[in-house]
């Protein structure tokens, strides 16, 4: 999904490590506040901040371009600001909601559904004053919407409005304004259409499958979910102190973690590995004030503190041997390597390109492994945003379109960003004194335009561009080899014959 502030901010393939660690830090803050307002003991506390510290969130994204950051910590402000009501609300605490949940959906709009939830919560927490909370929290969104709609138009319009499927089925049927009718209608997104079709029954043994579910979340999120079975287990005993948060709290995670699964099948079936890290901090609170309630009943002080310091050991050696696992199968950064997000290998190929392109260039980039604009990036060397998203961005034209048609569809196209044939034609025409050619791994969609063996590509690096180099990283798994071309020739003689 393309949230609010990516589409505002640009797409960067790296954020700030500092503003990301600083405002990692400042989570952790929170954690600990909203555990210690529950009245959770030191230790248990602690307990949390290593299951939250330790998940995929911080061992791979941890200092790279994320926006898991800045939204686990306005939703760890709502929480608080749930927590202060008691069966009422003053307007402080009401409009400050209304403001964090505006905010929340501005980052990253699929969080609508911790939106949804919050609102629930504050039925029963608001208690008479949930109507107040209701109307404050829709005035507060349609007002901010409604400014930045005026300022930016019909682009911010839709965008704001885009969920995947739902937001095009919507216009197609005249639920919403046709604010793009050429780009909606008159063309399809190839990535959408090149999914499998499967039966229900065959769709929810793949999406609940041993692959999907070892390989793509427990083997990233095993730290939650153990935090979480550790809840679940603590919930069996009635007189468990906080015993409605810690259900609250894992009924939250459950109901997220599936949302987001099964919603994202139609375009990105494993993206339960990213997604996950939105909500992993709610496994964390719940084991922690599980932790908290099962060593209460310890009959002296000393051996509540043993089991608590016992939870934490087993929290580090599960974190090591997940972090050992995603080293060895996947190849992605871990606890012992934080001197970047990303791996040696990938720096390894940035020092090949630093000798080959000078600093701060843009260069096209033909192909779709995110090791190289990842490469390029640490490099110093810009690419265009729409390629890092080659195969999701693609629209195709629908057949039969009259010329008006065609002209409005694909200007529609272009101004959300989006690109099409005619588009990577105008690429190959005049765009990029050089490009970066992507040569292995060598596997790209039958449909995509803008790969290195298509047509189109072909022509244009025989007709207008000279190769002047190329380098194979073959102690990368898998390997990786690129050529570099310059250009030596524009227009039309580029795209036809």
């Amino acid at each position: 999904m393309i949230g609010i502030w990516q589409w505002i901010v640009g797409h960067d393939v790296a954020g700030s490590r500092s503003i990301t660690v600083l405002i990692t830090a400042i989570n952790i803050g929170l954690l600990a506040e909203l555990l210690r307002r529950l009245n959770c003991g030191v230790w248990p506390i602690v307990f949390a901040i290593v299951v939250f510290a330790l998940t995929e969130d911080s061992i791979f994204y941890f200092s790279s371009a994320t926006p898991f950051a800045l939204s686990i910590c306005l939703q760890l402000i709502a929480t608080h600001l749930m927590l202060t009501m008691r069966r009422s609300a003053d307007y402080a605490v009401v409009v400050a909601l209304a403001v964090v949940l505006t905010m929340i959906y501005f980052v990253r709009i699929n969080l609508v559904s911790f939106i949804a939830v919050s609102l629930a919560i504050v039925w029963v927490r608001a208690g008479r004053d949930r109507w107040r909370v209701y109307f404050v929290s829709a005035a507060a969104f349609v007002l901010i919407w409604s400014a930045l709609a005026w300022v930016w138009g019909r682009r911010f319009i839709y965008v704001s409005l885009w969920f995947p499927n739902v937001t095009d089925w919507l216009f197609r049927t005249g639920g919403l304004p046709p604010l793009f009718p050429h780009a909606v209608s008159l063309s399809h997104q190839m990535l959408l259409v090149d999914s499998p079709s499967r039966s229900l029954a065959e769709q929810f043994a793949y999406v609940f499958g041993s692959d999907m579910m070892v390989n793509w979340f427990l083997a990233h999120h095993v730290l939650p979910v153990a935090a979480t079975i550790l809840a679940l287990g603590a919930l069996v005993v009635r007189r468990m102190p906080n015993r409605g948060w810690i259900a609250t709290f894992v009924a939250v995670y459950i109901f997220l973690l599936l949302f987001h699964h099964l919603g994202a099948q139609a375009y990105c079936p494993v993206c339960i590995q990213g997604y996950a890290n939105y909500f992993d901090y709610l496994a964390a609170l719940a084991g922690a004030l599980a932790l908290n309630g099962l060593s209460e009943p310890a009959v002296r002080k000393t051996a509540s503190r043993m089991i608590s310091v016992a939870a934490i050991v087993l929290s580090l050696v599960l974190a090591s041997l997940q972090s050992w696992y995603l080293v060895g199968s996947n190849r992605l950064p871990s606890i012992r390597n934080q001197e970047t997000s990303v791996s040696g290998e990938l720096h390894q190929v940035s020092d090949g390109l630093r000798t080959l392109l000078p600093a701060n260039s843009v260069v096209g980039f033909i192909g779709s492994d995110s090791r190289i604009p990842l490469a390029l990036y640490y490099a110093g060397i810009r690419v265009p945003p729409v390629t890092l998203t080659l195969t999701s961005s693609y629209r195709r034209l629908n057949d039969n379109l009259t010329a008006g048609q065609r002209v409005s569809t694909i200007a529609e196209i272009d101004d959300l960003s989006l690109w099409t044939d005619q588009t990577a034609e105008n690429w190959m025409r005049n765009d990029f004194e050089i490009v970066v050619v992507q040569r292995r791994p060598d596997r790209f969609p039958s449909w995509l335009v803008w790969a290195p063996e298509a047509p189109l590509v072909k022509r244009g690096l025989a007709k207008c561009f000279e190769r002047i180099d190329a380098r194979s990283f073959d102690d990368l798994k898998p390997p990786l080899s690129i050529e570099l071309y310059r250009r030596t020739n524009h227009g039309e003689t580029c795209v036809h014959d």
